[in-house]
This record gives structure tokens, sequence and C-alpha cells, in this order.
């Protein structure tokens, strides 16, 4: 029984990522078992209204039922530190095809090599909908390897390459 705990344990905290709150230059692939490999990529935008770091994650299913997801996002509290560890705090605007759109909020919590991450949003897919995504990201500069679960797939493994 305490093995299967903290097997559960072990496989929540690993799903608790998604790309952090703030903007990175990634691209990289990832695999979902049940849906196949997704093309994947964020990138810091140029533009940065009123001094806020913006930033462009994307992905695209790689199938013969193509989906595609960006979100959109500004850290509007990059500096907060939670028990001395950094916390980045922003606004995404997740849009998809087949269309959807959420608006909520994005957290990251850096800790040693990596980083923990969580979204939510409320809007629109089939009617009212209530977007989410959780994962861990693990620097191994230059590159990253991250696990995440959201409302779109149950668990993915992406390779990233960052710079």
């Amino acid at each position: 029984m305490r093995r299967t705990l903290a097997l559960l344990t072990l496989s929540a905290g690993l799903a608790l990522a998604q790309a952090p709150a703030y903007p990175e230059n990634a691209l990289g692939l990832g695999y979902a078992p049940d849906r196949g490999v997704y093309l994947q990529g964020s990138l810091l935008l140029p533009f940065s209204p009123l001094g806020i770091d913006t930033g462009l994650d994307a992905q695209v299913l790689l199938s013969q039922n193509p989906e595609v997801y960006a979100l959109f996002k500004a850290n509007l509290f990059p500096g907060l530190v939670l028990m001395d560890l950094y916390t980045s705090v922003g606004l995404g605007l997740d849009l998809r095809y087949p269309f959807g759109v959420h608006l909520g909020p994005v957290v990251s919590l850096e800790v040693p090599g990596g980083a923990i991450s969580g979204a939510l949003g409320l809007g629109y897919q089939n009617g009212l909908h209530l977007a989410w995504g959780a994962g861990f990201r693990l620097y191994l500069e230059p590159m990253a390897l991250e696990a995440s679960a959201s409302d779109r797939y149950p668990f993915l493994l992406s390779l990233l390459y960052l710079w």
C-alpha cells in the first residue's frame, strides 16, 4: 500500500506542470500515449506592453485529425517568493482548434532544477468549459524534460530544446 501511495504521489507531482508562467524560447516533441506525437514550442514575444513579459506557447497534434493549441500569456507577477522559491503568476488566453477559447491564471513555482506549473481557464469549447493544465519541467540545460496533464490529454511526456 505504501509503494502504491508513493507511486501515486510521484505521478501526481509529475503531472502538476504545464508550460511555466514565464515566457521561454523552446522547441520540442511530446508524446501522449492515447493521442500521439505533439510538436510544441514556446516563444518570448518581442512586445511587452507596460513592461510585462509576454509569450506564446503552442502545440500541434501530428495526426490525421490535427489539433492546435496556443496559449498567449502575460507574466503579471514575476518576482514573488514562496518558501524561498521563486513564483510567477500570470494571465493566459488559450485558443484551440477545433474552436475553443479560455481565459485564466497561469502559475509557476521554480524548484531546484525545474519548475512546477499550472493553468486554469474558463471559456467556451462546445459549451461552457473549464480548461486546466499541470506539470513538471526538469531543466537539463539546454534541454528540458516535461511531464504534463491537461483537459486535452491525460499524460504528455516532452523533450524540449531551450535557447
